[in-house]
């Protein structure tokens, strides 16, 4: 992700068409998924909602983009949080960096029910929120063992610090318009 201003004016772009009403929250985030993968050479790029508290947190995928199909994908798959090792290191640093799932002992708990079934043999996943909450994130998967760079761990952060700034501009707004009040 080389053009950190070409991804925050395709959000832009998007956040605009999403207010007209000329494109839907899937379409938009699959646009978004798309740029990120072809930017990152992956495999996948999921946008995750994570709910819950610590401890019995879940994320669930809300879309995707697949590089080998060249699809957007509606999100489908729920994963229950196992073992605390990667939320926590999501809340606590904002990212999680992984060469080779199957190695790694955080991942352990998600190895028969996600990273074996969907091939995911590495993972860089960043995440977005405000004020310390954990909203979601977006995970990179690729079917090989990859070393993620320091530019491309930095260029993910960078997309998942956008979409929290845009997501809390849509949430105040919300507030605004449901309330009277920005302040509330």
């Amino acid at each position: 992700m080389t053009s950190a201003p070409k991804f925050h004016f395709l959000l832009r772009d998007l956040a605009h068409e999403l207010e007209a009403e000329r494109m839907t929250e899937l379409e938009a985030a699959g646009r978004v998924a798309q740029h990120i993968q072809q930017t990152l050479a992956c495999m996948h790029v999921t946008f995750w909602s994570v709910s819950g508290e610590p401890g019995r947190r879940v994320m669930r995928s809300v879309a995707a983009y697949d590089g080998g199909s060249q699809r957007i994908v509606r999100g489908a798959a729920a994963f229950p949080e196992s073992g605390g090792g990667f939320f926590g290191a999501l809340v606590g640093q904002g990212r999680y960096v992984c060469e080779d799932t199957f190695a790694d002992p955080a991942l352990q708990g998600v190895k028969e029910t996600m990273l074996v079934p969907f091939n995911i043999r590495a993972l860089l996943a960043a995440s977005y929120g405000d004020r310390g909450e954990v909203w979601g994130l977006i995970s990179c998967t690729s079917a090989v063992i990859r070393r993620w760079n320091t530019a491309e761990v930095a260029a993910l952060r960078k997309c998942a610090a956008e979409v929290s700034a845009l997501r809390a501009r849509r949430r105040a707004l919300g507030n605004w318009l449901a309330t009277g009040s920005l302040l509330e």
